[in-house]
């Protein structure tokens, strides 16, 4: 919509009156259509990543997955069918469910995230609680109501003093000897935060700092969830446990929590075709005969790892597909088959033989999507839990009338489904993915919120340079050469954020004495508050990414701008493209999307094959500066994606000063004089004429070009009379208050209210209609400034009239009422006909 005409849009929509992280309606389409929205800062919190999949190769395992099932099926002259595009579909449609107990789902809601138990055992460090504070719902909603980067720093402050002193009562089991000092600190910041902190924000930190850290220093010694003996072994510990998909699982608890599609792109991801312990046991090669079994734990487990797949590389939805169909045509040895015959083999068979999703190892509460509660299981909860659960959730909690089914341990997953509560989770789950298969599917590449590092902290993403290339020419010749280009997109909020090209993995533990590294950071957005328009230096660099403040400040950069971000528009995700001409050794880092239209800059330098050579380049990191930056839709491709790369004409140019002068509104008509009371006694100007020769065509398109939007944004002048009335004009104009005299308006003639677009000309003689030049209202219907009767006169809006009637009381008149503004002004000094 930024990037194309569409039609019955505008190409510059209205501004939605909301911002965007308040708007309900933000995600409807027909609102959608109609407005935009500034300060879209909503994004998810942190889930942080601790490069869980670093020794993963994704694109290696979803190939020798395909691999393996097409050669038993041709070894066993199965029927052969091509998958249909439904199950494709239906398997992108999919989102992570989680099901769990009460007692979980309360700790849940207090410490404002679902953590592994692996986490569980982190939070015996202060760190890590102070972090789960901060990404809580309801101190987030502090920092999003501020947006402020002194805030946070200074609310980070404030979370570290009062997690330190409950670990510190928990030690000491009481009292220490540093509570004086504590206190003074935490007077010092909450008087460096008020204002602009109100009290009662005060008040939810220090109450939910408390809550979380007691809460976290309990799960630490008693660890809540269900957890297997070799998980460990499997590295599952470290995972938020959940089923891709409808979940039958009811041994699992009966509240029910599904998680944004997002959080399947995030880096530590990723999901296997049945559970982890069903490989460690060998029970997935009984289920799974075109699987070997090696026999030995040791081997099971590095099958288990070359299993997983991830929903950020291509093709793993044509790998998933091919083991869904391969399982479901088992007994009849053919691969017709359709998505119903896959979901009556997915009902039929244990929960552990499902697409099992492996998660972020702690997950915030913005990334749920709904929640599903038994109406007993909800009223059984503890009071402040039930208030916590509809504040986090709000309309994403669904209490269900149904209470919960007593279901035996031993029952059969589809015997599950003749139960009331369990049928209504199921079909609301089947209901939610068939919708989700008629809308596009957005999310195409990695999808995280980068925590606040000082850049000390280096994310690697799940598919590097090499593979990205391996999958491509799966479906493309290859040229002889090797590649030419390599193009990576990425969209990211506000900036400070480093994207490091290297030739190994960034480890920052160790020494790394062969480590190469292009470095493309984008500066932190400039602030639109200031009186001056100042921005840090964008750069491209080939140092090590922890030298960025010694470089920045010595200027030790090959490439950089200050400029990067004129033009665009800084209240939402910025699209960027970086290109690697690998013949060449060019590197060029550009806009993409929608400020490509309005920047033209290019950062590029060209990179000598001995200092860095861009072949060897192969994996990619992502590091943030001093605050949290989201980031989403990283790929890497071989070929530019022309959808981001709108074309414009960068030589049109129109000489439009003459237009501007003579079409907009002068600012010399918004007269600060104060209002004169009585103004219908004094002399007022008589209309100007209208100006003749007027090219009304040529008008047009000359005012649509200046407000960069569709001709529907600029009023059609209608054709003048060419009779105009023979009475005198009165001398008070619009000010007069003998308009509805008879005897008057035979004598004298007024300005009609809606000049030119009246509809009763004919039937008004007395009132003159002449075109009135100004532009029609942004906001129009929506307009808060409707009783304001200089902005009526300045801009027109639909079925209301330029000028207010003057009100006979004038600036005496006592009735502030909406209704009477909008109909009456009251003396004001109006500009008349331009």
């Amino acid at each position: 919509l930024e990037s194309y005409s569409h039609p019955g849009i505008r190409d510059i929509r209205l501004l939605c009156s909301i911002p965007g992280y308040k708007c309900s309606l933000r995600s409807n389409d027909e609102h959608l259509r109609k407005y935009r929205h500034n300060k879209n800062h909503d994004h998810f919190s942190t889930a942080p990543s601790s490069n869980l999949n670093s020794s993963i190769n994704f694109a290696r395992n979803q190939s020798h997955l395909i691999k393996t099932v097409n050669s038993y099926i041709d070894r066993s002259s199965w029927s052969k069918e091509k998958i249909s595009p439904e199950i494709l579909n239906w398997i992108r449609a999919l989102q992570p469910v989680h099901p769990c107990r009460k007692e979980i789902f309360e700790s849940i809601l207090v410490l404002g995230h679902v953590m592994s138990r692996h986490y569980m055992n982190l939070l015996k460090k202060q760190e890590n609680v102070v972090r789960a504070v901060q990404q809580h719902s309801r101190v987030r909603l502090i920092f999003l109501k501020y947006n402020n980067p002194v805030v946070k720093e200074n609310v980070g402050k404030l979370i570290e003093i009062l997690v330190e002193i409950e670990f510190a009562k928990t030690n000491t089991r009481g009292k220490t000897s540093a509570d004086a000092d504590s206190e003074h600190k935490i007077s010092m910041m909450e008087k460096r935060l008020q204002p602009p902190l109100e009290g009662r924000d005060i008040q939810a930190i220090h109450e939910w700092t408390t809550r979380i850290a007691k809460a976290s220093i309990g799960l630490s010694i008693e660890k809540a969830g269900i957890g297997y003996s070799v998980d460990p072994i499997l590295e599952t510990d470290k995972h938020v446990f959940s089923i891709l998909g409808p979940h039958l699982g009811h041994y699992y608890g009966d509240i029910v929590i599904t998680f944004k599609q997002e959080i399947m792109f995030h880096p530590d991801a990723n999901f296997t075709i049945q559970a982890g312990t069903s490989f460690f046991s060998g029970n997935i090669y009984r289920h799974r005969q075109w699987m070997r079994d090696s026999g030995s734990e040791a081997k099971r487990t590095e099958h288990f790892h070359h299993s997983k797949l991830h929903c950020s590389v291509p093709r793993y939805e044509y790998a998933t597909a091919l083991e869904l169909v391969a399982s479901a045509g088992f007994e009849h040895q053919s691969m017709d088959v359709n998505l119903e015959t896959i979901l009556e083999n997915w009902i039929s068979v244990d929960s552990h033989r499902t697409l099992e999703g492996h998660l972020p190892q702690l997950i915030p509460l913005d990334y749920v999507d709904r929640v599903c509660i038994p109406k007993n299981t909800f009223e059984s909860l503890l009071p402040e839990a039930q208030q916590s659960a509809k504040g986090a959730f709000k309309d994403s909690l669904v209490i269900t009338v149904y209470e919960s089914d007593s279901l035996d341990i031993e029952i059969a997953p589809k015997q599950a489904l003749t139960y009331p509560y369990s049928k209504y989770v199921f079909e609301e789950l089947c209901e939610a993915i068939k919708q989700r298969m008629d809308r596009p599917h957005i999310s195409r590449g990695i999808v995280i919120t980068v925590g606040a590092s000082d850049f000390a902290e280096h994310i690697v993403l799940p598919i590097s340079i090499s593979q990205a290339q391996f999958l491509y020419y799966l479906d493309n010749p290859q040229s002889p050469d090797g590649p030419e280009f390599i193009y990576i997109y990425w969209q990211a909020m506000d900036g400070d954020l480093m994207l490091t090209l290297t030739n190994e993995k960034i480890e920052p533990g160790g020494e790394q004495f062969n480590l190469k590294c292009l470095i493309c950071y984008i500066a932190q957005k400039p602030s639109t508050v200031t009186e001056e328009f100042h921005e840090t230096f964008t750069y491209l660099n080939d140092d090590l990414p922890y030298q960025h403040g010694n470089n920045v400040n010595a200027v030790r950069l090959e490439a950089k701008s200050n400029t990067f971000y004129r033009g665009c528009n800084t209240d939402d995700y910025f699209t960027f493209c970086l290109k690697l001409n690998y013949r060449t050794g060019h590197v060029i880092l550009s806009h993409a999307g929608p400020n490509s239209i309005y920047n033209h800059e290019k950062i590029e330098y060209k990179f000598d094959r001995a200092e860095l050579d861009l072949s060897k380049l192969d994996y990619i990191h992502l590091s943030a500066g001093t605050q949290d930056v989201p980031v989403r839709n990283l790929t890497i491709n071989l070929e530019p994606i022309a959808e981001l790369h709108p074309i414009v004409d960068a030589q049109f140019k129109r000489d439009t000063s003459n237009l501007l002068e003579r079409y907009l509104v002068a600012t010399s008509h918004n007269n600060p004089a104060p209002p004169i009371t009585n103004r219908a006694r004094k002399q007022r100007p008589l209309a100007i004429n209208p100006r003749s020769n007027i090219n009304n065509s040529v008008i047009l398109g000359r005012i649509a070009d200046i407000i960069c939007c569709r001709h529907t944004n600029a009023i059609e002048p209608m054709a003048l009379d060419d009779a105009r009335p023979a009475l005198t004009p009165c001398r008070d104009s619009i000010y007069c208050l003998q308009q509805n005299s008879s005897k008057h308006t035979k004598q004298f003639s007024h300005p009609c209210p809606y000049s030119e677009l009246c509809k009763r000309k004919v039937k008004e003689s007395h009132l003159t209609h002449e075109r009135h030049n100004v532009l029609k209202c942004s906001k129009d219907k929506y307009c808060l400034e409707k009783n304001n009767p200089i902005h009526r006169a300045n801009y027109r809006h639909t079925s209301l009239p330029d000028y207010l009637i003057l009100c006979r009381k004038q600036s005496n008149c006592q009735d502030t009422s909406l209704k009477h503004r909008i109909k009456y002004f009251h003396g004001e000094t109006l500009p008349l006909i331009k």
